[in-house]
């Protein structure tokens, strides 16, 4: 029985191993196809050092990683909702007059990226932080990209102003309005993608923009609570309740009660909780209980349609 947590199964047949044995290694549950004739071993797939070799593998001569695979190296997950549970595909560019390559399970385009814009990621050319931030700012859907440059802000990978310097540059091109208006949204502070959704849900509504990671302290100035976003003025606080920390289990939902009852009755802040069907579903009564609760009196507008189906599984 094999250790080895990459496969090519290429060389695997080069060197005699006959299909059978290759598919069983597959139906074993031990491995993952992450990418076309590449297996890697599942316990082994947050690995950063093994996401790299398993690129390496299948990436085209001169090309480099990009967007959301680059996001994926760089330690950010840039894509849909549900979509972190399953090995991601492989997204590359190669130069201008190079041959794009086109296979199952790649996309690949042809770009006028710089030297300075590809960085080597653990023996990987990758586009940097700042070019992946801003192509995904262009090219992905409008919710993914702001949650992606927000923990690229976030992290300190990337410096908010830089990047509209960068997107000034591009007048004229491709998807560019989009990238200046994700990168206007930015919010370095936002610890979610959560967050970030909830946040463009908002202003899409033509809602006031609302603050981030608002503190709440006692009178001796120690911090008790923080909000996610909310508005201090009329002290009205939203959050993104993710499965995973506030649905999991009944003693989460009962903390998070007990919390927002304490802030309502102690500090005077309304606080609601949002669940990720209220923020990605098609209705639009989450923008009007805010509207409600801060005395907006301006139209509500109708949410947009940001492209995408969730899968079962999510964040």
């Amino acid at each position: 029985m094999t250790t080895a947590t990459v496969l090519d199964m290429r060389e695997l047949r080069a060197a005699g191993r006959p299909w059978k044995v290759i598919h069983r290694l597959e139906q074993s549950g031990d491995y993952v196809q992450m990418f076309r004739s590449v297996l890697v071993r599942r316990s082994a797939l947050d690995d950063p050092e093994v996401r790299a070799r398993a690129i390496s593998t299948v990436l085209p001569p001169g090309g480099a990683v990009c967007r959301e695979s680059a996001a994926w190296l760089h330690g950010i997950d840039a894509r849909a909702p549900g979509m972190h549970l399953r090995p991601p595909a492989l997204q590359c560019i190669v130069p201008v007059g190079v041959s794009r390559v086109r296979r199952s399970g790649q996309r690949c385009w042809t770009s006028d990226a710089t030297h300075e814009d590809i960085h080597i990621v653990r023996g990987v050319p990758t586009t940097t932080p700042a070019r992946t931030a801003l192509d995904l700012a262009r090219y992905a859907p409008r919710f993914l990209a702001l949650a992606a440059v927000d923990a690229y802000a976030h992290q300190g990978y990337v410096d908010p102003p830089d990047l509209a310097r960068r997107a000034r540059l591009l007048a004229g091109a491709r998807n560019i309005a989009r990238a200046r208006f994700v990168i206007e949204q930015c919010e370095p502070a936002t610890e979610s993608a959560g967050e970030s959704w909830l946040r463009l849900r908002l202003v899409e509504a033509d809602l006031p923009r609302p603050e981030p990671q608002i503190r709440i302290r006692d009178t001796h100035g120690r911090e008790l609570y923080r909000l996610d976003l909310g508005y201090p003025t009329v002290r009205v606080g939203v959050e993104y309740d993710g499965e995973a920390f506030h649905h999991a289990t009944a003693a989460q939902v009962v903390a998070d009660e007990q919390r927002r009852r304490d802030l309502a009755q102690r500090f005077g802040w309304t606080v609601i909780g949002v669940h990720r069907g209220d923020v990605l579903g098609r209705r639009n009564d989450l923008e009007r209980t805010v509207a409600g609760l801060i005395g907006f009196e301006g139209v509500v507008m109708a949410r947009q349609d940001w492209g995408w189906r969730a899968p079962d599984a999510g964040r």
